[in-house]
């Protein structure tokens, strides 16, 4: 296994936890109606976890295309 599998990996995995994270907060959450509410720690990982996994997903695009020219 190279390190491009890896990287692939973790983004999988980073897309999936942090996708976990985000809906199971939202169940979680008091209704609407309650105001506005303070972003918990499980949402801000959440939240970390899928920009890295969307950044790393769009670095594997432009490497791959490039790669083809």
């Amino acid at each position: 296994m190279g390190a491009f599998d890896i990287v692939i990996i973790s983004v999988i995995a980073a897309l999936g936890l942090g996708r976990f994270l985000v809906m199971r907060d939202q169940r979680r959450a008091p209704p609407p109606e309650a105001g506005p509410r303070k972003p918990t720690p499980q949402r801000i990982a959440g939240r970390v976890l899928l920009g890295y996994a969307y950044a790393m997903a769009l670095f594997l695009l432009v490497r791959f295309f490039l790669g083809r020219m």
